[in-house]
């Protein structure tokens, strides 16, 4: 984030002082010998094409690198992604064992009331005949 803004303050710092050196030149008295200004003209040229090449070597150097960093940062959070679909379905899978276990637990649980009541019923029938035979006897 601050890359960009860095460059930006770079470049026109840059183009700011090509500009004031030309202003600075073009205000300067016709006094001046044709010899010098073509020195001027020169050196500035020569300085302008060190700086359009310094800001290309940063502008490449910014673009491979914002590159890198968001191709390793679209890795990460893919890998993160991925990470977090398997933890979710691990953990749906974990509760739906858990329900199934719970519901086989209480059909267990209410099987053995069903027989433990018919059976008692049973057992109570049978000794309640018993006793009646008696009685008629």
């Amino acid at each position: 984030m601050f890359r960009p803004l860095a460059f930006a303050l770079l470049l026109t710092g840059l183009i700011g002082t090509v500009s004031a050196q030309t202003q600075e030149n073009e205000t300067a008295p016709e006094a001046v010998d044709s010899s010098v200004s073509q020195q001027d003209i020169g050196t500035l040229q020569a300085e302008l094409a060190k700086v359009e090449a310094e800001r290309q070597r940063l502008a490449d150097q910014l673009a491979a690198g914002s590159n890198t960093d968001e191709s390793e940062a679209l890795a990460q959070l893919q890998e993160e992604n991925q990470q977090l679909r398997n933890d979710n379905q691990a953990a749906r899978m974990d509760a739906q064992a858990r329900l199934i276990a719970q519901q086989q637990r209480w059909f267990l649980i209410g099987g053995l009331a069903v027989a433990v009541s018919l059976l008692l019923g049973f057992m109570l029938a049978k000794m309640g005949r018993q006793k009646r035979r008696e009685w008629l006897n």
